[in-house]
């Protein structure tokens, strides 16, 4: 049984985690256009090609992974030497000097958040993979995914809401120190980029205290230390023989490739509400059930099959997103804006705290199947499709803001930050991209499950006690076959 000490660590983990992940992944694009005054298509091509480089080298790190053979286990000292790369690049990403040329600084700027994604790799590769060789009871392995996926949502929500005022406070405060005796002096305006950086150290100091305590916590329990480790070719054979792995995270790759809601809020706020405190209320609107899906993940799971549940948080997505569309946000209407938002966040919950689960179970199909356990490449393939989905909506929201919206990047004039007016077509797109937009791919992902996705909580439990002896293949070949002829979708457990 996994002890109390490493449900803690693993939780603060993740919280630490995720408070970095998404300080960087949802702000960077708003510090490069509004701070560092990057044009907004060039913040397009920059996320796109980092996104996909770090995803491309994340199946290659996983079978790095695998590969290791460390004295203090598989995962763990890859955690422990990313608990300090992680926070630094965090840091750095924020250090471009602003008064450099724009090309300099556009050529920096991407090659540090290149840089920043190969050492958030190091860090989430172990850590997913980390569940799997804990325990395998399923479980107790749903349970502690559950409480990283809650622990997750806290970090992140920490970002989302403590972010913007503290640049706002940090603005005031460099302001100030610029000129002590009339800080509202407007020869002496406040300073965005010192602001930011302050803040990327508070988050980064913050990160590393959650994220240190899991490397030396954690006991590896279930890793066969007798086994042959995977070649780096192995990363092609062991996805494509695992179909359901590639079922799964294919439809995952459809359904959040068109969600641009987590990467507009501010520009929401700033351009469309025309008030950037209103950004809070956008963020709590749509974090508000991510907490009740985690505490409540490894309960329905007893109750439900976890793909029943995970259609139906993508129904409520494309359900919502149509009614927020025709609903709009005007005046009155804001108030049920933000209802209809929060209901859409609860499924989007679903997405972010189960594909984990889902991970999880594609390891012990692979193993059943194969006869090759590959923790690293699996939950390297989760990471592989968190990050490609990210630079698809991030290269979708940016570009279409940048060259089919207008929207305006923030300009240097004699060294003094002017911000612009937008037009108004930069408003209507945003509103497309925020409201009915993520509709498109959770529609596509429901028809893509039903149609590829085969696992179902039983077989995975029959395989898992395959895998760990504690059945024989006979058995569980017997147990699985009476399963199928059960059919259907099986929702209940």
């Amino acid at each position: 049984m996994i002890t109390s000490k490493e449900r803690v660590s693993y939780g603060l983990f993740f919280a630490g985690q995720n408070l970095i992940y998404l300080f960087v992944m949802n702000y960077l694009q708003n510090y490069f256009t509004d701070v560092m005054g990057i044009t907004a298509g060039a913040v397009a091509l920059i996320i796109v090609a980092a996104r996909v480089w770090d995803a491309a080298n994340d199946p290659m790190f996983g079978a790095i992974v695998d590969r290791s053979r460390l004295p203090s286990g598989r995962f763990k000292p890859w955690l422990k030497l990313s608990s300090f790369l992680v926070p630094a690049f965090t840091v750095l990403l924020f250090c471009v000097p602003v008064s450099w040329p724009l090309n300099v600084k556009t050529g920096v700027c991407a090659a540090l958040y290149i840089l920043w994604g190969m050492a958030y790799t190091i860090c989430d590769v172990p850590a997913n993979s980390l569940s799997a060789a804990m325990t395998s009871d399923l479980q107790e392995r749903t349970a502690l995914i559950a409480r990283g996926r809650l622990h997750s949502v806290l970090g992140i929500m920490a970002a989302m809401v403590l972010t913007v005022p503290l640049v706002s406070l940090f603005t005031r405060l460099w302001g100030n120190l610029s000129n002590p005796s009339n800080p509202s002096n407007p020869s002496n305006p406040p300073n965005p980029f010192m602001a930011w950086l302050s803040v990327s150290a508070v988050v980064a100091i913050s990160g590393f205290l959650l994220i240190r305590g899991l490397s030396s916590n954690a006991v590896e329990r279930f890793v066969d230390p007798d086994s042959q480790p995977p070649k780096l070719l192995d990363i092609f054979s062991s996805v494509k023989s695992n179909s359901q792995l590639l079922a799964f995270f294919g439809s995952l790759v459809l359904a959040n490739a068109t969600n641009t809601t987590t990467v507009l809020p501010l520009y929401f706020a700033n351009v469309n509400l025309g008030d950037s405190g209103k950004y809070m209320l956008l963020v709590i609107s749509t974090m508000a059930g991510a907490p009740l899906v985690s505490i409540f993940a490894s309960r329905l799971v007893k109750v439900f099959d976890k793909l029943a549940i995970f259609l139906f948080g993508l129904a409520l997505m494309v359900a919502t997103s149509i009614a927020i569309y025709i609903t709009g946000y005007e005046g009155s209407r804001f108030a049920l804006f933000l209802i209809l938002s929060a209901i859409r966040g609860i499924g989007a919950s679903c997405s972010t705290v189960m594909s984990y689960m889902f991970a999880a179970d594609c390891v012990e199909y692979g193993a059943y199947s194969s006869a090759r356990r590959t923790e690293g490449i699996t939950f390297s393939i989760q990471t592989f499709t968190t990050k490609i989905t990210g630079a698809m909506s991030g290269f979708i929201a940016m570009g279409l803001l940048g060259w089919r919206f207008g929207y305006r990047s923030a300009e240097y004039v004699n060294g003094v930050l002017v911000t612009p007016e937008q037009p108004v077509e930069a408003a209507k797109g945003i509103w497309i991209l925020i409201s009915i937009f993520p509709a498109l791919g959770a529609t596509l992902a429901i028809f893509a499950l039903l149609k590829f996705y085969k696992l179902r909580d039983k077989d995975v439990q029959v395989m898992a006690n395959v895998n760990s002896k504690r059945m024989s293949r006979a058995e569980g070949e017997a147990m699985l076959a009476e399963n199928r002829k059960k059919g259907g979708l099986r929702l209940w457990n």
